[in-house]
């Protein structure tokens, strides 16, 4: 999934979750793209993502280069922590900036993997509410489980939010 549509899912995603959350006061959440690979806040910044779940990223040579770049870029301003001279600090910082100039259309062409779910996250479970939250017609009746002995709520995955995206029109095309 290219980032546009990953920017409509979020958005799409950011939209559900603020019309559930206002009808079921008392709950504080937030919300996380989820595999069975690993988790992340949700974010639509390929370089947030690339950082806290790589496995979410489809598998590309842009990808490997990404990964590579983040690393020399890592690398180097743990160098640049430990730099005590001007010079030195100044070759460091210049190859940080190259470093980042070679990153940033990198992070444009990775793509994500369509089946990651988005999920809401508790800080402050209340059961009851979470169990009536879970046959909510806006969270996925097909990926919740429904029963109480999950209190697991997905909104869906990547490629259904961005596909309602599109059907209802939310995204500004």
């Amino acid at each position: 999934m290219k980032r546009e549509d990953l920017i409509k899912a979020t958005d799409k995603a950011n939209n559900i979750f603020k019309s559930i959350m206002d009808n079921y006061s008392g709950l504080k959440g937030y919300l996380v793209f989820s595999s069975p690979h690993g988790q992340c806040e949700l974010t639509s910044d390929p370089l947030q993502i690339l950082i806290e779940f790589p496995t979410m990223i489809s598998e590309s040579e842009f990808k490997d280069k990404g990964i590579e770049l983040l690393e020399t870029f890592q690398k180097l301003e743990a160098e640049l922590k430990n730099a005590s001279k001007g010079n030195m600090k100044a070759e460091i910082e210049k190859n940080l900036k190259k470093t980042s100039n070679l990153l940033a259309p990198i992070l444009e062409k990775i793509e994500v993997k369509e089946d990651t779910f988005i999920e809401v996250r508790f800080s402050r479970p209340i059961l009851d509410l979470i169990f009536k939250m879970q046959k909510d017609p806006l969270v996925s009746q097909v990926h919740t489980p429904q029963t109480q002995a999950s209190i697991r709520i997905v909104l869906g995955t990547l490629r259904e939010l961005a596909q309602q995206s599109k059907i209802l029109g939310d995204d500004k095309e």
